[in-house]
């Protein structure tokens, strides 16, 4: 690519200057020719070969000798082509044929230094240009890395107590059994499958499926949680959009953790609506004063940084904890 660009740039230098706008031509000069190869060789060596094998491995004193090499080389080039050859092939040269070596040296010593510098400018360009693609992919690695290991932080108590409850269903020959174990294989197959990009998938996923697992999970919970009171409202075209898996559950599971959800005048409230490309997740609970496992769950604190990747400045999220209520209000842009 870089030998492209060099490419590119003296071939543009020799099409501008061959440009004639009165005749509407193109008259090639071979000392226009001669001047612009010998320029752009000059700072591609510069830029490719001393700045990029000696600077970069920080060998100081070869990148020096290497630039004064290209110095000389760029006037012994130009003397060469201009000088003796076009004097032998075109009968004419740039300079008087009688023109000292040395002061011819000393007077293309200011292309040569301009030749340099745009190699080194070009250098600092693509090394910014490298870095950067660099720590974009860092970055994103990062983040797919972090994404990955907070989306694997699902609640295990969740699972083994649900288990447990459906073994005593089917131990007491339930009716309930078969649905909650069905509930349970289509939360499952959307934690595993669905919300990994598999399946089909593409990382995100309809939000329709996200309120189907939440209305799962509640479902699940409330086999532990006895005679849990929740209101679950759902308001606007849910199949229209798209959301980050495993996004709001965590704001479900914080609630049955630590809300008092036996109280019917004070039940859980799980409200969310979507408008004109914008969802709102609305939880309220009563708060209860037993003893929680602080081990469990993937946490609001995992929830605000997944947020904040996912959804950088197109989020608000408002906590309020009172002293015998806490809610949570989430809006973000799908």
């Amino acid at each position: 690519m870089r030998n492209l660009v060099y490419l590119l740039l003296w071939s543009t230098m020799v099409v501008l200057n061959a440009d004639d706008p009165k005749k509407h031509s193109l008259f090639f000069d071979p000392l226009e020719i001669s001047f612009s190869l010998t320029f752009w060789l000059t700072a591609w060596f510069e830029h490719a070969i001393v700045l990029t094998r000696y600077l970069s491995r920080q060998k100081v004193g070869w990148a020096v000798l290497g630039s004064a090499l290209a110095i000389g080389g760029f006037i012994a080039i130009r003397y060469v082509l201009e000088q003796v050859l076009y004097w032998h092939l075109f009968g004419f040269t740039n300079y008087d044929p009688d023109v000292s070596k040395l002061a011819y040296a000393w007077d293309n010593r200011y292309y040569a230094l301009w030749a340099i510098g745009l190699g080194l400018a070009f250098k600092i360009m693509e090394d910014w240009l490298v870095h950067h693609q660099e720590r974009t992919a860092l970055v994103s690695e990062r983040n797919t890395a972090e994404l990955a290991f907070l989306k694997s932080q699902v609640n295990p108590h969740f699972l083994f107590n649900t288990l447990n409850n459906i073994y005593s269903l089917a131990y007491t020959k339930s009716d309930d059994a078969p649905g909650a174990i069905l509930k349970l294989s289509e939360l499952m197959r959307y934690m595993l499958y669905d919300s990994n990009g598999q399946a089909g998938g593409t990382g995100r996923v309809p939000l329709s499926k996200e309120v189907t697992y939440l209305q799962n999970y509640v479902e699940l919970e409330k086999l532990r949680v006895a005679n849990a009171n929740v209101l679950f409202s759902v308001e606007g075209n849910t199949d229209l959009f798209r959301i980050e898996p495993l996004l709001l559950v965590s704001f479900v599971e914080n609630a049955f953790k630590h809300g008092d959800l036996t109280d019917p005048s004070q039940p859980l409230v799980l409200d969310l609506s979507v408008r004109n490309g914008r969802l709102r997740f609305d939880t309220l609970n009563k708060k209860t004063n037993r003893q929680t496992d602080a081990a469990g769950g993937i946490g609001l604190a995992n929830v605000q940084r997944r947020l904040a990747l996912l959804y950088p400045n197109r989020h608000t999220l408002h906590i309020t904890n009172d002293r015998d209520s806490y809610a949570c209000s989430l809006e973000l842009s799908l």
